[in-house]
């Protein structure tokens, strides 16, 4: 296989100290449905395909603990594998089956900055929800790296990825027809900036919004229309001090006519709200995207 890559976002890892209460959270305010229980885990779906899009596992402080990505096939898998011990990258497995909720066929690695990451396909879906106010999907992951560049250059050399945009402060890359799947931020030392959840519409956006209101959960910043991505954004604060996203009409990328933006090319922008609607964000949610206190294992 001369160009195997990965082909999506599955899912995050996040590991809690309360399992139960967090469950409770991503439910009944998030609006996720969970799927499957056991070890000490939980693993919760949107209205999409994928099995699940979170899993709660016990951790005694609060951290990103995995990312998965998508597959098409065994063979694509084993040809990243292989990929990834020629790189000399830090491979945490060899290929195999996947004895966990949703199942599969993967492996497990970890970026420059210490992040696991796991590649899997084969995994078990489940058929599409009618559109509601929940999201439907993970839309995508946001890391801070004190070395931005570099782990770009890792995601498109390793797995296929590709730069959609890159600013000052970021880089956007995609492994989809979503405008970016990872973003990298340069903000301090390894850690997760954010992570997103697709909703269906601006509407449902809104109401996801007012829900997570009702329960005592403020928007921290939003809502507004970020530049590089075109989607509409709404920012909380999770219990576990976590930054979570709904997000909407995220620009879909044309391969054959798309090019990349330069951090010239963003500079005229200015505001990261398009529409200049948004208040600035929270010290709160400042301080939880700085990566407080999240480091990588």
């Amino acid at each position: 296989m001369t160009d195997p890559r990965v082909i999506g976002l599955r899912s995050v890892e996040f590991g809690v100290s309360n399992v139960k209460g967090t469950a409770r959270f991503y439910r009944d305010s998030w609006g996720l449905v969970p799927v499957a229980e056991g070890n000490g885990a939980c693993h919760l779906r949107a209205t999409g395909t994928e099995h699940h899009i979170v899993t709660l596992s016990e951790a005694p402080e609060a951290r990103l603990l995995r990312v998965d990505f998508a597959a098409a096939d065994k063979a694509t898998v084993d040809a990243l594998h292989a990929r990834a011990n020629g790189f000399g990258a830090t491979v945490l497995d060899d290929p195999a089956p996947v004895d966990e909720p949703g199942g599969g066929y993967g492996f497990s690695f970890k970026d420059l900055d210490g992040h696991i990451f796991r590649i899997r396909c084969d995994v078990a879906t489940h058929a599409e929800e009618e559109d509601s106010d929940r999201p439907r999907k993970l839309s995508h992951v946001v890391l801070n790296s004190e070395q931005v560049d570099a782990e770009t250059n890792y995601f498109v050399d390793l797995l296929g990825f590709r730069v959609s945009d890159c600013t000052e402060r970021m880089h956007f890359i995609r492994c989809s027809t979503d405008h970016h799947s990872i973003a990298f931020a340069r903000m301090g030392a390894p850690s997760l900036n954010h992570v997103a959840f697709e909703v269906p519409s601006f509407d449902a956006l809104m109401r996801g919004a007012g829900r997570m209101k009702a329960h005592g959960f403020p928007v921290e910043w939003g809502v507004g229309r970020h530049g590089p991505g075109d989607n509409i954004f709404t920012y909380f604060i999770e219990p576990n001090g976590l930054v979570v996203e709904y997000t909407a009409e995220v620009e879909q990328i044309d391969e054959a006519t798309h090019k990349p933006g330069t951090p010239e090319d963003w500079k005229h922008t200015g505001n990261p709200d398009r529409w200049g609607f948004a208040e600035m964000p929270s010290d709160r949610v400042r301080a939880a995207m700085a990566g407080n206190p999240q480091p990588p294992q």
